[in-house]
């Protein structure tokens, strides 16, 4: 109930106040487990990529978060739980894994942490980790204007095709291929399509500059 409430009102007040477009959301699949991989420029991702979903999603947040109490439990009611950044944590990758075998979908950000220029980052191992040990596919995620955000300034949610990567994993596994290899071709595959979401972006902004200009003329 909680998250059903939350959810209506963080998409009303994204609407109001963000203009928000959602762009490919039937991409996403109706059920079954997923993960659903954006770039992170704001702590305003999280809340606006859920509202952006027809469905429930669980998020895996930093350990700090959770330090609070209250906090922590408010996190945990709308299906949040903790990661150590930078430890390798494989307790949060195991229970992430168990929940997407259970047919959960789970937003994770694979750059993990905020940019601090703007610009994409290089993924981390853990996205490639958590796809290998549930074998669900991912769909990509492009938020952009949510970096240095601002009141009435639209922020757009593009959602990508799913990607499968069963034959990759299979593959690598035929080949012999060393586990860390595998992970990083995983997430670079994902931070991949991530980039042509956000260039596929940049191409309809200025061709739709370029026609309201033509048709002033």
């Amino acid at each position: 109930m909680l998250y059903q409430i939350a959810h209506v009102v963080v998409y009303r007040l994204a609407r109001i106040f963000f203009q928000l477009r959602i762009i490919g959301v039937e991409h996403v699949p109706k059920e079954g487990g997923v993960i659903v991989s954006a770039n992170h420029s704001s702590y305003f991702d999280i809340p606006l990529l859920g509202c952006a979903l027809c469905r429930p999603a669980d998020n895996i947040a930093k350990s700090e978060l959770f330090k609070n109490r209250l906090i922590g439990a408010f996190f945990r009611k709308l299906g949040g739980f903790p990661v150590r950044r930078g430890k390798g944590d494989h307790n949060a990758i195991k229970e992430a894994a168990r929940r997407l075998k259970t047919g959960r979908l789970l937003s994770i950000y694979p750059e993990g942490t905020r940019t601090r220029d703007g610009q994409l980052q290089k993924g981390k191992a853990g996205i490639g980790m958590l796809v290998v040990a549930s074998k669900v596919p991912v769909v990509p995620a492009f938020i952009e204007g949510t970096y240095l955000l601002r009141p009435f300034r639209q922020v757009t949610i593009c959602f990508g095709k799913p990607i499968d990567f069963r034959e990759m994993i299979e593959n690598a596994d035929k080949e012999g291929m060393h586990s860390k290899v595998l992970y990083g071709t995983i997430s670079s595959k994902v931070m991949k399509e991530i980039s042509t979401l956000k260039k596929q972006l940049e191409e309809d902004f200025f061709s739709d500059k370029s026609l309201n200009h033509s048709g002033r003329s």
